[in-house]
């Protein structure tokens, strides 16, 4: 079969078209043909393999890829509500639901997490066998190249859920027009936030953002007093969502937010830099929230709803539509004029 493989803790990764198909299903797992599969940042970082893919101690050599969608071919024994015809999308996060985490209602942080991709094969590929529980049951008439798009779509939503904030007449601000930050843009707008900004320095990114509804604007010093003029008597913004992991986002959206705002942090960035807790901490009452992955599974129902009753469209950000073979063009693609890039494994 057609699959993109991590040989090994270096740099590239390898095409092949005499890939093995997986032929075994064991118990608790199922074999899924796979219609679509979104390409991430994490992808990228793979490809690289720089700091970033190390640090989750990928068990290579593994077929990469860890969003996407496609139909269930056949199941293994002892699994029930699925059956080979349904068309299920991919949470790229295993978890073990045994852990302390997993039986407290976070298994998004289960202590044993598996990672498709990583630890498990991914799902650049033609076919993939994977574990029922990273699998999520769609209905069957759902447009599969949007619903490769629910994982990464689920991370903007799990960090409007991560915020605790009802979003209706906030002023919402999100540093990175990558994907997630897009999402985030466009679910606030649904959320009925009074004002959206994006800051993001890619002139495509900011006219995608501002297609949305957002205001986008172009990273500079004076952002934080600019914000501070929009939001009027409030003296700053509601809700800051950090979607880039570029330091110097943090203090752009810490010095535009109001007393008692609340800052998300979504992109994995390493460094605040010099941090005023007795500030922001404690003069200013900034409440901080982390958000990793999706709730399982109520970040996807929450999604599957909005998609359903047509107030999400996951199409609108699919900008470009690869083969396989086409793997590393798509990875350039992640660093020019480009929202969401999917591969379609069964074409050649």
């Amino acid at each position: 079969m057609r699959a993109i493989i991590k040989p090994g803790p270096q740099p590239g990764a390898e095409y092949q078209i005499d890939a093995p198909e997986p032929i075994e299903v064991p118990a608790g797992y199922i074999k899924v043909q796979i219609a679509a599969a979104s390409v991430c940042g994490s992808d990228r970082s793979m490809y690289q393999y720089n700091d970033a893919a190390a640090a989750f101690r990928p068990e290579l050599p593994k077929v990469m890829g860890h969003e996407g969608s496609g139909t269930i071919v056949e199941i293994g024994g002892g699994i029930t509500g699925f059956a080979p015809g349904d068309r299920v999308a991919f949470d790229s996060h295993v978890a073990c639901y045994a852990c302390f985490q997993c039986q407290n209602d976070n298994p998004h942080l289960c202590e044993n997490m598996q990672l498709l991709g990583y630890h498990t094969d991914g799902l650049f590929a033609e076919y993939v066998v994977v574990p029922v529980q990273a699998a999520f049951k769609l209905p069957h008439d759902f447009n599969l190249e949007e619903a490769a798009l629910l994982e990464p779509a689920g991370v903007a939503m799990h960090a409007i859920q991560a915020s605790e904030q009802p979003l209706l007449s906030k002023r919402v601000l999100i540093t990175g027009g990558g994907p997630v930050g897009l999402f985030i843009a466009e679910l606030a707008r649904i959320a009925g936030a009074a004002k959206v900004v994006v800051v993001e320095p890619n002139p495509y990114r900011r006219e995608f953002a501002e297609s949305l509804g957002a205001i986008g604007m172009e990273p500079n010093e004076g952002i934080p007093e600019q914000l501070r003029e929009m939001s009027q008597d409030r003296h700053g913004f509601d809700v800051g969502f950090e979607a880039s992991g570029h330091p110097s986002s943090f203090p752009t959206i810490l010095n535009s937010l109001r007393t008692g705002g609340t800052f998300v942090s979504v992109g994995f960035g390493r460094s605040l830099g010099e941090f005023d807790a007795a500030e922001y901490l404690n003069r200013r009452n900034i409440t901080f929230k982390g958000c990793f992955g999706r709730r399982l599974w109520s970040t996807w129902d929450l999604l599957s709803v909005l998609i359903a009753e047509d107030k999400l469209k996951l199409s609108t950000f699919i900008t470009h539509r690869l083969p396989l073979s086409e793997f590393e063009r798509a990875i350039e693609l992640l660093s020019e004029d480009s929202c969401k890039v999917i591969l379609l494994p069964q074409e050649s």
